[in-house]
Parts: C-alpha cells; sequence; structure tokens
C-alpha cells in the first residue's frame, strides 16, 4: 500500500515535470531526449525513459513543442530535438507565473502561526 504522501507527490510532479522540460529546452534553445534526462538527472529530478518520451511526445502532439530529426555526423544515429515554439512560450510564461504565484501561497501559509 502506498503511503497517503505518494498520491499526492505522483500528481504534482506531473506538471512540476512539464514546467522543468519547458525551462530546459527554453534555457539551451533545443534539446534531446537524453539529454534532457541527463540534465534532469544532474539536478537530481530522476526521470524514467519511459516518463519523459510519452510526455515529448505529447507535448509535441499538442503544441508547445516542435520537433526534428536531425544527425549530427555522417555516421551518428538521427537525434529528435525539440525546442519550444510561440504557444510553448506562452505557456511557459503562464506556468511559471502560476507556479510562483503557488509559491507565494505556499510561503505565506508556512510562516504563520497558530493563533488558537
Amino acid at each position: 500500500m502506498a503511503l497517503p504522501t505518494e498520491n499526492w507527490k505522483t500528481q504534482i510532479r506531473k506538471g512540476y515535470l512539464e514546467l522543468c522540460i519547458l525551462l530546459l529546452i527554453r534555457n539551451h534553445g533545443r534539446l534531446y531526449g537524453f539529454d534532457i534526462l541527463e540534465r534532469l538527472s544532474a539536478l537530481e529530478l530522476d526521470v524514467k525513459e519511459g516518463t519523459l518520451y510519452p510526455l515529448l511526445n505529447r507535448m509535441t502532439v499538442d503544441g508547445p513543442l516542435a520537433a526534428q530529426w536531425e544527425t549530427t555526423s555522417p555516421k551518428g544515429h538521427p537525434r529528435k530535438f525539440y525546442s519550444l515554439n510561440a504557444g510553448g512560450k506562452r505557456l511557459l510564461d503562464e506556468m511559471g507565473a502560476e507556479f510562483d504565484r503557488m509559491l507565494k501561497i505556499y510561503s505565506s501559509l508556512a510562516k504563520e502561526k497558530g493563533t488558537t
């Protein structure tokens, strides 16, 4: 049986992961999937391939990401590079603003002292 916090952590992590992916891609211009995995892991946000690649596919189909296959060298294998399109940039701005708002609310509540 899962601990009560496990379901909560799973739910909150879904949206947070999407935000982190958009930020990474914005900061680097374009990235391919394995590079995203490595960068998230370096930040101690471990994500499995079975989670990341379906999410990237959904984000490409739904619109915030553009994807392009490229071969970086004549002997190399093709890689799918992801970049933000105009809708992705707007979405990132909106998600960032909402995340900041939620952090402010959390910080405010965490600092409150009980009055009862």
